[in-house]
């Protein structure tokens, strides 16, 4: 279904004369495609025909299954494309069609090899789809940055964990703890394991990073109780102070966003 679904929506547009290209992200991208993948769509269209080519692929999905879901990404979409989702009926619960329409006049960071893997193109008619390489020297500028800043909010927002364990309010600390230890710190690491990919968050963080790391992290996202919280958070918090240097020494290296991950 999902090869009946990609080229139904292929070979809808590709005759089409404002819609330029069409390539495929996520899992295809990275080679990880499995019977849980989604089916990830990107188009660049004329920009005056966005609407129009959303009309027409809600079509074309109409004509091989019902609509079950549909969810219009509400507009500015935080990476500035306008995106929707659909889901057919009688497909596995998995397979949404994630459709980002790029107007040609846009901004296009989403063919970085590094970031978002080599991207299968189905057609390209204005060499639009070009994947290029990262530009490393902008990219080590902005992790410098980041890590400068979430050295600070990191010591500055642990409090926020620790007075809601105090108050013995569970929910508010997990909270917390999550924002304020477990996702900085996680972006900490990927800083020193992950850098083409450090400001991730949690996406594609098992296949990232070495076993070992995953190893070491996956418990502390695992809360019983207070008292287990408590200590979780003593354990993140000490592991984040240990990997500052680590972090820290990466922006004195050339090699930094060169090395084998």
């Amino acid at each position: 279904m999902r090869q009946i679904i990609l080229e139904k929506i292929v070979s809808t547009l590709q005759p089409l004369d404002f819609v330029l290209a069409l390539w495929q992200g996520g899992s295809a991208a990275h080679g990880y495609t499995d019977e849980w993948s989604d089916l990830d769509i990107a188009v660049v269209v004329e920009d005056n025909c966005v609407e129009e080519t959303f009309e027409i692929v809600e079509k074309a999905l109409a004509e091989i299954a019902q609509i079950e879901l549909k969810y219009r990404v509400p507009e500015p979409a935080w990476h500035g494309q306008s995106q929707c989702f659909w889901r057919l009926k009688e497909t596995p619960p998995s397979l949404l069609i994630d459709f980002a329409v790029f107007r040609r006049s846009s901004r296009n960071d989403f063919l970085e090899i590094e970031r978002h893997g080599q991207v299968p193109i189905a057609f390209d008619k204005a060499n639009l789809a070009v994947p290029h390489l990262l530009d490393k020297n902008h990219h080590l500028s902005q992790m410098q940055t980041r890590f400068n800043e979430i050295k600070i909010r990191f010591d500055l927002l642990q409090p926020l964990v620790k007075k809601e364990i105090y108050r013995e309010h569970l929910v508010d600390a997990i909270g917390n703890y999550h924002n304020w230890t477990l996702l900085p710190l996680v972006e900490l690491l990927g800083m020193i394991y992950r850098p083409h990919r450090y400001d991730f968050e949690l996406k594609y963080f098992t296949r990232d990073f070495p076993p070992q790391i995953v190893a070491r992290i996956a418990p502390l996202f695992c809360i019983a109780n207070l008292e287990d919280l408590a200590a979780k958070q003593q354990i993140a918090e000490a592991f984040f102070a240990k990997s500052l240097p680590l972090a820290e020494a990466n922006f004195y290296f050339d090699n930094t966003l060169t090395r084998t991950q």
